[in-house]
This record gives structure tokens, sequence and C-alpha cells, in this order.
């Protein structure tokens, strides 16, 4: 025993010796918890290192997988093309062909199809007389071509106008009585819903309007400034207007007192458009096209839009017109749908118009009264 270790036994109170023994052995458990827990640390470390890995190799795996099916899906659509391909016809002639032979719609779907198709030829004749300027759009560039008609599964016209054709068409059909230029503030996209329709309010049909602006400058700059034009609107209008009426009642008519508001942030906005690029009030001069703040997003970037692919205008059949669309349709066309040949896989997603509505007694009598002016 030691000096030291003898003089504390025999001067310190034995209840302080046993506290002393007692905080020994205190920091020893606390040193083997410490290094426990150290050594927790390092394996937690280790299993995130692993886990992170995994993750990265099951990504991989992913995305090999996706491109094995879809390398594995064009193998088979290839084949597949070439075993439906007359001799005498080419692949696209096949598709053509096949898409054309797909079954119509029934029933109250081919109903509204039909009255849209009237509308759609009386708006077509009002445009021609009044020397108004339009192109179809989306949807229906993409009937027009692949089955001459609608989309079997869509339900509604596009079609993209200049604001100065657009304000002559509101002017025309003031004039004409027949038909109507409507607005709707939509908050869920959000955009201005600009339609034409027909004066009879039991009428469900309509065609959207979608608006262009013509501009000077570097095609891809002023589609670019447009873009970021039309982020800065959708921002501005839900900051404005989430505590509105607006937002719980998601479609508003131009007649709504807050409407006014909303065309004092569209024209902010284009104002703006305009100091970032040279927007024209007509065609003279312009050097591309740019779609409206107020528009819907496309699902992919359809543009920039050179004047040289837009005009002159090129013409595809849709039922008994010839629907003016834009010179260079099918760039226009791949860069919305990319593949716009290949077999769609939302075939259930286009209905633009409840049931509902379009069946009630008012609607189909109205609907039929329209085909048969046609």
């Amino acid at each position: 025993m030691g000096l030291v270790t003898n003089m504390k036994q025999r001067l310190l109170p034995p209840s302080s010796r046993s506290f002393h023994a007692f905080e020994t052995s205190t920091n020893q458990r606390i040193d083997n918890l410490e290094a426990q827990v150290r050594d927790l640390e390092a394996q937690t470390q280790s299993l995130a290192g692993q886990n992170e890995r995994l993750i990265s190799l099951l990504e991989d795996f992913q995305k090999a997988s996706q491109q094995e099916h879809a390398y594995e899906q064009d193998r088979d659509m290839m084949l597949y093309w070439q075993i439906f391909r007359h001799d005498s016809e080419s692949v696209e002639q096949a598709q053509l062909r096949f898409f054309r032979g797909l079954p119509k719609p029934t029933g109250i779907h081919k109903l509204f199809q039909d009255a849209e198709a009237a509308l759609f030829s009386q708006f077509d004749a009002l445009c021609r007389q009044h020397d108004i300027l339009y192109w179809g759009s989306g949807g229906t560039i993409l009937g027009a071509y692949r089955h001459q008609d609608f989309i079997p599964w869509d339900d509604d016209i596009d079609v993209y106008i200049t604001r100065d054709q657009l304000r002559k068409l509101e002017q025309v059909t003031r004039e004409d009585g027949r038909f109507r230029v409507t607005v709707l503030w939509d908050w869920y996209v959000p955009c201005k819903q600009i339609r034409f329709r027909s004066a009879d309010e039991d009428n469900p049909c309509f065609i959207d309007l979608f608006t262009l602006d013509w501009a000077k400058g570097d095609p891809q700059q002023v589609w670019n400034a447009g873009t970021e034009q039309r982020r800065s609107f959708v921002a501005e209008i839900r900051g404005n207007f989430n505590d509105t009426a607006w937002a719980q009642n998601p479609y508003l008519p131009s007649s709504d007192p807050l409407a006014p508001q909303l065309e004092a942030v569209l024209d902010a906005q284009l104002e703006k458009l305009g100091q970032t690029c040279d927007i024209l009030p007509d065609q003279e001069g312009a050097t591309c096209l740019v779609e409206g703040p107020e528009n819907i997003d496309d699902a992919h970037p359809s543009g920039p839009y050179p004047i040289e692919e837009w005009m002159p205008v090129d013409h595809l059949h849709f039922r008994n017109l010839e629907v003016p669309v834009p010179k260079a349709w099918r760039q226009y066309l791949s860069r919305l749908y990319g593949d716009y040949m290949a077999i769609p896989k939302d075939t259930n997603s286009h209905e633009h118009v409840a049931d509902d509505y379009i069946e009630s007694k008012q609607s189909v009598a109205a609907m039929h009264r329209l085909i048969d002016q046609a």
C-alpha cells in the first residue's frame, strides 16, 4: 500500500473514501460508454455510407432497367410497324393508316365532337370572311395530321391567335351576333381562359384561344423572356390573390369585381415583357412570335417561334376543313410531343367538359341545333 493511499485511508472519513471509489468507478463506466458511443457513431457512419452506395446502385439499376425497357419498347414497336406496314407503304404511311383507323367515340362524346367540329367550321368561315389570322395548335394540329379529325379521346379545339387578331375577332363577334368571346380566369393553372363560343348559352362547345405576340429580336432570347414573364405572372397572381374569393371559387368570370385587377396585373406583365424584348403591335417587322404570359404552360417547351417557321401558314385536313397551321408544323409537334407518331399512353386524360354537363337536355338540344346550322 502506498504512502498517499495509506494517508487517505487514515485521514479521510469512510464516507469520503467510498465516494472517491464510486467516482473512479463511475468515470470508468462513462469512459466505456463514450467509447461505445464513438464506436456506434463510426458504425452508423459506415452504414450510412453503405446505404448511400446501395441507393446509388439502386438508382443506377433503375435507370439501366428503364433504358433497357425503353430499348425493348422501341425495338418491339419497330418490329410491329414493319409487320403492320404494307409492302407499298412507308412506316409513316402505315402509322397514319393505324391512327386513322382507330375507333371513333360514340354516344354523347360523338355528339360533342360533332358539335365542336361544327363550331370550328363556323369559326374558320368567320375568320376567312374577315381576314383574321389564326393557327391550329397542340392537339388540334396533331389530330389534323395523324387522324384528319379529333384525336379520338380528345374533346376540344385549340388555336393560336395574335393579340391584334384577337381584338379584331372580338369586334367581329360583337357585330355578328351569332357568337361570343368569353373570358374566365382559372386559379388552378393559373391562366386567362379565352374561348370562342356560340351565342346560345345552353351550348357547351368552345374553341380555346391562346394568345401570341409579334416580336422583334433573336427568337430564342424572346422565347426565354416570355417564359420568365410567365413565371413572374404566375408568382404575382398567387401572391396577390391567395386570400381572395378567387382561390376558393377557382373559375372567375370577366364580370367579377376582381377581374379588372387581374387585367391590370396582366397589362403590367406585358409592359415588363415589352421592356425586355421588342413587342410589336402587328406583324410588320416581326422576326418571331411569343406566347402571352396569360397562357397555360406547355407540357414540353414548343418554342422558340421564328417567324419563318410560322409564316406563310401551311394547312392540314381536319374533317371538312383545311386548318391553317405553322409552316414548320412538324418541328412544332416534335418539340411539344417528342415522337408524335408513337402510340400514346394518355388516352383517358383529355376530358375537358364533364359528362353530366354535356348530357343535360338543354346542352344536347343546343348541340343538335348547332350541327343542323352547319
